[in-house]
């Protein structure tokens, strides 16, 4: 099977559609949503507590990774959130990109 990429826009979407109007005391994907942002948060918090303004390429390079990181985690989660939507309609992600297709 050949994994498709998602667009940022369409993550985006479902962050301040889906899981920013959502209890994270209720909804699973609100909360591993918040989980992702408190890890970045304090990562780059991290970053700046014990940077070196003389090393600017190495932090920038840490922020991007960093940025990369965050941006793969809500990825999974955008691909969890649709296959259990799709799930509660008896389908799956193959059988969505089967319809694409067509």
């Amino acid at each position: 099977m050949n994994v498709q990429s998602v667009s940022r826009s369409d993550i985006l979407y479902v962050i301040d559609h889906c899981w920013m109007v959502e209890d994270p005391r209720v909804d699973e994907y609100a909360y591993q949503f918040l989980r992702i942002q408190d890890r970045h948060r304090v990562q780059f918090e991290q970053v700046f507590e014990c940077a070196d303004e003389n090393q600017y390429e190495a932090l920038k390079r840490q922020l991007d990774e960093i940025r990369e990181e965050r941006d793969r985690a809500e990825e999974i989660l955008y691909w969890l959130f649709l296959d259990s939507e799709l799930r509660q309609n008896g389908k799956s992600v193959p059988d969505l990109w089967e319809e694409k297709a067509r």
